[in-house]
C-alpha cells in the first residue's frame, strides 16, 4: 500500500513532458487563427536577403531568417540593429510572432558577425580557447558571444559543434572542441547549460555525428560507419545536449548507411525516428542548409523541402526560399504531407518562440532560484511521503488496536461468572 502512494507522488512530480509542452496550449490558440499556408511558412527560415524582406514577411511570414557574414560586413552597427528591429516589427505586426533571428557564430574559421563587428576580431575556435584556458575559458567567450549577438537582436546561435573526431586532417576537426570523447561530453553539457540558463538559443550540430566525412557544402558525404559507433561515440555529445534541455538540434547532410542508406540524414525519417525516439530529444529538429549540393543530387523527384518536413524536421534551412515554401505548400494541398505534420512542427516552432523570444525582454530565471525551487519540490515530495507514511501507519496501529479491543472485550465476557451474565 505504501510503496502505490510513493509510485502515485512520482509519477505526480516526475512526469515525462516535451521541451516546449508547457507553451503548446497557448501555441495551439495563436494557431486557430493561422492559415495553412502561414503554419507552413512558420517551419521555413531563409537566408536573409536585404531586396525581400518587406514582401517575405507580409505576404509568406517565415519563421525566421539565417543571417551570413555579408549581412555584418561594411555596415555600421546602427545601421544593422534598426534593420533587425524592422523586420522584427514588422513580424509582430503581421503575424503576432517574433522572428528567429539565427548566425553560425562558432568561433575559428565560422564566425559571421564578430570579423566586422567586433573590436578584436573574430572569436577563437573552441579548439584553441580550450586547450589556452579550458572550459571556463569557453564558458567566458560563449557569454561575450550571447552579448554580442544580442547587441545585433539575434536570437539563435548555431553552435556548438557537437561533433567527435580525433583525426587531424578531418574536415570537421578544427571546428570540433579537437579533446578526447569525455572531454567533448563534458564541454557540450556545460556550455549548453550556459546557454540555456541566460535564456539563448543555442544548437548542437551535426547530428548523428560528423565524423571524418567530406564537406557536404559541395558534394555528398558516404558514411559507412557501423550504428554501434554512433551509439558509443557520436551520440554521446548530443545526449549530454539533450539532458542539458538543449532547444536545437541541426541534423548534417551525409548519408549515413548503417540505417538508411538512401537518403542523406537531414531528410531521412529514420534518423529523426532515431533522434525522437533513442534519444528522447522534443526540441526543435533543424535541417542543414537544402540548398547544399549534397542535397540537391539526393532528393530525387520530390522536393528536398517536402522530403525533409515529412522526415520529421521542424525548421528547414534554406537559400532556395521561394523553391522550397512553394513545394510544401503545394505537398499540402495535394495531401504529399499531412496536415496533422505541419500542425504539429508548427506547435513546437510557435512554443520555442513563446518560451525563449517572446519572454527576451524579461530577466532570466536565475539558476540559484531553479535549484531552491528544485528543493522545495523535493521537500513537498519527501514531506506528503512521510505523511502518507504516517496515515498508513496510524491506520494499520488503529486497526490492530481494534482487533485487540475486541479480543480483550470477548475474553472479559468470557470470564464473567454465568450467575453475572
Amino acid at each position: 500500500m505504501f510503496e502505490k502512494y510513493i509510485i502515485i507522488i512520482l509519477l505526480v512530480f516526475c512526469k515525462n513532458t516535451e521541451l516546449f509542452e508547457e507553451y503548446y496550449k497557448e501555441a495551439e490558440e495563436i494557431m486557430s487563427s493561422m492559415t495553412m499556408e502561414q503554419r507552413v511558412s512558420q517551419l521555413i527560415f531563409p537566408r536573409f536577403n536585404d531586396s525581400m524582406k518587406d514582401e517575405d514577411i507580409k505576404t509568406r511570414n517565415p519563421g525566421g531568417f539565417i543571417f551570413f557574414a555579408y549581412d555584418f560586413e561594411n555596415k555600421t552597427a546602427d545601421e544593422i540593429i534598426k534593420n533587425m528591429n524592422y523586420i522584427q516589427d514588422l513580424s509582430m505586426k503581421t503575424m503576432k510572432l517574433p522572428l528567429g533571428l539565427g548566425v553560425d557564430e562558432e568561433g575559428g574559421k565560422v564566425c559571421r558577425v564578430s570579423p566586422y563587428q567586433r573590436k578584436e576580431g573574430n572569436f577563437s575556435s573552441p579548439l584553441q580557447i580550450y586547450n589556452e584556458s579550458g572550459i571556463k575559458g569557453i564558458l567566458k567567450t560563449d557569454q561575450e558571444k550571447r552579448d554580442l549577438l544580442r547587441k545585433f537582436k539575434l536570437n539563435v546561435n548555431l553552435a556548438p559543434v557537437a561533433d567527435f573526431t580525433d583525426d587531424q586532417n578531418a574536415y570537421i576537426y578544427n571546428r570540433t572542441l579537437g579533446r578526447p570523447l569525455s572531454e567533448t561530453i563534458d564541454y557540450i553539457s556545460k556550455d549548453v547549460q550556459s546557454y540555456v540558463n541566460d535564456n539563448f538559443t543555442c544548437c548542437t550540430k551535426h547530428f548523428p555525428g560528423y565524423g571524418n566525412n567530406i564537406d557536404t557544402h559541395g558534394d555528398i558525404a558516404i558514411d559507412n560507419r557501423t550504428y554501434e559507433s554512433f551509439v558509443d561515440v557520436d551520440f554521446k555529445p548530443f545526449e549530454a545536449g539533450i539532458a542539458q534541455k538543449i532547444p536545437m538540434i541541426l541534423v548534417a547532410h551525409n548519408i549515413v548507411t548503417c540505417k538508411d542508406d538512401k537518403y542523406p540524414a537531414s531528410i531521412s525519417k529514420t534518423w529523426h525516428d532515431i533522434l525522437r525516439n533513442e534519444l528522447k530529444f522534443s526540441g526543435l529538429i533543424l535541417t542543414d542548409d537544402l540548398s547544399m549540393e549534397a542535397i540537391k543530387k539526393y532528393s530525387g523527384e520530390l522536393s528536398p523541402a517536402i522530403l525533409a518536413v515529412n522526415a520529421g524536421n521542424d525548421v528547414i534551412l534554406t537559400s532556395d526560399f521561394d523553391i522550397h515554401h512553394q513545394a510544401v505548400i503545394e505537398a499540402t494541398e495535394n495531401g504529399t504531407i499531412s496536415n496533422e505534420t505541419i500542425n504539429t512542427a508548427c506547435r513546437r516552432v510557435i512554443a520555442w518562440k513563446l518560451k525563449y523570444l517572446m519572454a527576451q525582454k524579461e530577466e532570466p530565471s536565475s539558476p540559484v532560484l531553479i535549484i531552491v525551487l528544485s528543493i522545495v519540490g523535493l521537500i513537498i515530495i519527501v514531506v506528503v511521503a512521510l505523511l502518507l507514511a504516517k496515515f498508513v501507519f496510524c491506520k494499520k496501529k488503529s486497526d490492530s488496536d481494534e482487533v485487540s479491543g475486541n479480543l480483550i472485550d470477548r475474553e472479559t465476557k468470557d470470564s464473567i461468572p454465568l450467575e453475572n451474565k
